[in-house]
Order: structure tokens, then sequence, then C-alpha cells
């Protein structure tokens, strides 16, 4: 009988440190929600090695290739020379065409030494058929030459905040050191979006107009992506062989205008297309963290190529008498000074003797003032 006690009070003992060093039910405890890693948007598929995708409104940088990087920017050069043009000379400018325009290889206008034009028409020509000789006849018109225009040029650029630009020629044919990047295109062709009359013509088709001397000229635009993109609004296209096919390209969907910027491309369109359709879809939301400078209006030819002003010393006023003193030789100065001297010596010494006198007297009469006895 105790041995059985014995047995189911071990028992019991071993159960019950069972369950005292058995754990107890965990209870449910809330854990937080695993942070959902950032999505990873695919980039637009774009055969160029030098391109940018930017907010035209916010400036905000979207996507970019080698956009720093300089490169030849072909007719793209146009976006400068029109600003300029259009801060420097009125529209209605009647422009007499030279020989230095008549020379310039196509494309071109082709009008002869002598025809007339006016700036407004010879801006058309430029952006709608990028006529190479219209840069160069609205460079001299405003700058006196090309050089000067080029000069101008470099000055815009510095105000306007390209940084990767050096700029030798009105219509980019191909020019030693003329180069540009994608970054610095954009923050062009956004100022030309800025400018009502240029919006306007940038996304013009096709323009016809009469010179004030009775040529009339009907222009089409040759811009694919102008033509077949949906909602496309500009900008200018450019080739040459150094610079290779280049688009400025823009469009406006949902209230939201894009620049592109596709330089050396196998196919601008479809670059741009590549750009824009990943810019209003998949990549609406995203930005690289990079925004275009401000936007800063474009001065005219004139105010860039003003002599800086100079200041002018007032020369230093003196009196006569100042001059004289300066001008009197020095020995008769310091003869002059040992006079001065002596006189004041003799006041002193006049004065040093009264004194004395005066004392002296004093003293005599008190001696010969006689005693009273007490």
């Amino acid at each position: 009988m105790r041995t059985t006690n014995r047995l189911l009070v071990s028992l019991a003992l071993v159960a019950l440190v069972l369950t005292a060093s058995s754990p107890a039910p965990a209870l449910a405890v809330a854990r937080p929600r695993a942070t959902v890693a950032e999505v990873r948007v695919a980039g637009p598929r774009v055969a160029s090695g030098f391109a940018i995708l930017v907010d035209a409104q916010t400036g905000a940088v979207l996507w970019t290739r080698h956009a720093t990087t300089a490169k030849p920017p072909a007719s793209l050069t146009k976006m400068l020379t029109a600003l300029l043009i259009r801060a420097s000379l009125p529209p209605n400018t009647v422009v007499v065409t030279n020989r230095d325009a008549a020379r310039t290889p196509p494309t071109k206008l082709a009008l002869k030494p002598g025809q007339k034009i006016t700036v407004s028409q010879a801006l058309a020509a430029m952006i709608v058929i990028s006529a190479n000789d219209m840069a160069v006849l609205l460079a001299d018109k405003s700058a006196g030459s090309v050089r000067r225009f080029a000069q101008a040029m470099n000055l815009a650029s510095a105000r306007l905040g390209l940084g990767h630009s050096s700029w030798h020629s009105p219509n980019g044919l191909p020019t030693p050191a003329h180069l540009s990047s994608a970054y610095d295109l954009a923050i062009l062709a956004r100022a030309v979006l800025r400018d009502p009359w240029l919006a306007k013509l940038v996304r013009t088709e096709r323009v016809v107009f009469t010179t004030p001397d009775h040529h009339r000229h009907d222009l089409h635009a040759h811009s694919l992506f102008l033509k077949q993109y949906k909602g496309a609004v500009g900008v200018k296209t450019g080739f040459t062989d150094d610079a290779g096919r280049c688009l400025a390209a823009a469009a406006t969907r949902n209230g939201r205008t894009l620049i592109a910027i596709v330089l050396h491309s196998p196919n601008p369109p479809a670059d741009a297309t590549q750009l824009m359709n990943w810019g209003f879809g998949a990549g609406r939301n995203l930005t690289t963290g990079q925004v275009l400078p401000a936007y800063v209006a474009t001065p005219s030819v004139q105010t860039l190529l003003a002599p800086a002003p100079t200041t002018t010393v007032a020369p230093l006023v003196t009196t006569p008498s100042a001059q004289l003193a300066t001008q009197a030789p020095l020995g008769s100065r310091l003869a002059r000074w040992r006079g001065d001297m002596r006189f004041s010596l003799g006041i002193g010494a006049s004065a040093g003797a009264a004194l004395l006198a005066g004392t002296s007297l004093v003293f005599r009469r008190r001696r010969r003032r006689p005693i009273t006895p007490q």
C-alpha cells in the first residue's frame, strides 16, 4: 500500500514538474506588416544613348541616360537662336538677304541676295523646315555677324543655366566644339514652350506666307513625331553626319506636358514615342530627384553684347591755399616754421618775465610793512 502511494505521489510530482516547465500557449501578438519592397518599374526602351524625359511644368526629370554628356546638337541649336531673335527683333522687321545667308548650305529657304523677308517669316522657315540660311540671316541682323551672335549665344547659355554647351553656329551645321547635352536642350525646349508665339509655331505642320517682295512660300514640317504622336506639340528635329538624328519632342496628355530629348538616335520618333508612353503611363509618378533650373527669360542680343559699364573716379578737389602749401619749397616751409616758433617763444618769455616781476614787487612790499607789537 505504501509502495502504491509513493508511486502515485511520484507520478503526480513528475506531472507537476512537466506542466510547470512546458511553456504556456502564447497569446496572439500583433506583428508589424512586412515592409513592401519598392516596386521597380521597368524603364522605357530607348535606342538613343543620350536622352532625357522632363515634366515641362515642374522641371522634374523623370528619366535620363547620359543626359549631361556634350554631343553635337545639329538643328536643335535653332531653339536657342529662335529664343534670342524673339527677344531681340520685332516680328514685323524687314530683313534683306545677304551673301552670307545665300551661301549657307541646305536645308534652306534659298532666298537670293537682296530679297526681303520679315523676322517672323524667317523664324517660321527656320523652325518648320529648319532653314539654315534664315538662321544666318537673323544672326547677322541681330548681332552684326555670326561670330558676334555666337558670343551672345554663349552668354545667354550661362544666364539660362546651360552647363554643358558651347555654341559656335546659329544653325547647328558642323562646327568644331559646337556641343550641347540632352539636359541643356531640355531647358531650351521648355523655354520655347513658355513663349506663346514660338509654342504655336513649333506645333504647326504647315506655314504659308508671302514675303514683302511678293514671293509666296508654302512650307511643310517633316517631323514624323509631330504628325503621328497623339498630343504632340513640337518641338524641333535635327540631323548632321556628326550629330546623327536628333529630336526635341513634346506632348500633352490630360493637362500634363512632357519633353523628351534624344540625341544620335537610329530612330528619334520611335525613341520619343517610347519615352512619352512611359512617362504618361508606368513612369508617371516616378522621378530621378533632379530638377531643371528655374526658368529664366532669354535676354536680348543687344543686352548680352553691351559693354560692361565703366566706373570713373573723380579727381581729388583741393583749395588753392592747400595747393600752394603742398607746392611750397621745403626750405621756405622750414623758415616759416622757425619764425612761428620764435614768435611763440618770445611771447612765452615776456609773459614769464612779467610774472616774476609782479611776484618780486609783492614780496618787497611785504618786507617794508612795519610789524605791530602785540
